[in-house]
């Protein structure tokens, strides 16, 4: 059975959920209250179900509420893509990509990427923002990003696709003079004798830190500071006696800013990483055009 259902009113019960009252989402829709409650009786009439639980506080979407949202959500995507596409071929352009990516893609792998994929799409314009998994991935499911290049190693989401592209190493690194530089073998114990510089907000690279003092039976170490940028974390490691963790992969960017890897017990903590996106009926050709140049890249900079 096939439901000619009015996009119109998708949206519109897309909003009363997203908001939680129908007042909010009249005023967002910049219609009368009325106007909205008609529209999702109107929904609920066509589909034989009730759509929305409504309470003093405001409205929750019921069971098959929920099944509409997401796949709501999904129509509204293919709208973006469709209107997109059409307003960059009038302007003669290929329209733009905004693109997500963690410090570590950033720095290897995005810059000689998104000079490929604008070379080979005239007139493409590549957004880039950097950032870590607890920005990303929410801007990602908002629509502010059409993919994201990052770590994998977090909960599953029905609207989000990974793609494991490479497993990266991360271990520690001092300045080049540091009392840990020429010793072998190091153990947890002594690094947690040392201040730390950490990228900030990224709480799942703490939270792992964290984890590798606790399974050796320690404390973790204090954080002196949190910053933006490898390039500033690697160049305030370099000022005194502080650590930092960072991928094997930055070993050549580390050295460069006059830091060496120290020799630990063991890996200081592997993750999986890649690239996602969102999940739609199907995925935009240069969202995958990306993917595959990013594979490439990596092939290249990091081969087998």
């Amino acid at each position: 059975m096939s439901y000619p259902l009015d996009h119109r009113l998708i949206r519109q019960f897309i909003a009363a959920v997203e908001h939680g009252n129908i007042t909010s989402a009249s005023l967002a829709l910049n219609i009368s209250q009325p106007a909205l409650t008609k529209s999702i009786r109107k929904l609920e009439s066509s589909l034989g179900i009730k759509l929305l639980e409504r309470h003093s506080r405001g409205v929750v979407p019921t069971f098959y509420g929920e099944i509409l949202l997401r796949r709501g959500k999904l129509v509204e995507l293919e709208f973006e893509y469709a209107a997109a596409e059409i307003e960059a071929m009038k302007g003669g352009n290929k329209g733009n990509i905004r693109v997500g990516a963690s410090p570590v893609f950033a720095t290897l792998f995005i810059p000689q990427v998104s000079a490929a994929i604008i070379k080979s799409n005239i007139g493409l314009k590549v957004d880039l923002i950097n950032g870590v998994l607890d920005t990303l991935v929410p801007n990602l499911l908002k629509g502010d990003l059409d993919i994201i290049c990052s770590a994998l190693d977090f909960p599953e989401h029905p609207e989000i696709v990974k793609e494991h592209l490479i497993d990266f190493k991360h271990t520690v690194f001092a300045r080049a003079n540091h009392p840990l530089a020429k010793q072998k073998n190091i153990a947890a114990i002594d690094l947690m004798a040392y201040e730390w510089i950490m990228l900030a907000q990224d709480h799942s690279a703490i939270s792992r830190l964290g984890s590798y003092f606790s399974s050796n039976g320690i404390s973790p170490p204090r954080i002196a500071m949190e910053t933006n940028s490898f390039e500033t974390a690697f160049s305030i490691v370099n000022q005194g006696d502080f650590l930092t963790s960072a991928t094997s992969s930055m070993a050549d960017s580390a050295k460069i800013a006059g830091l060496t890897p120290l020799l630990i017990q063991g890996t200081l903590w592997d993750f999986p990483a890649g690239v996602c996106y969102r999940r739609s009926t199907s995925t935009p050709k240069i969202v995958s055009e990306f993917i595959n140049k990013l594979r490439n890249e990596i092939n290249n900079v990091l081969p087998n």
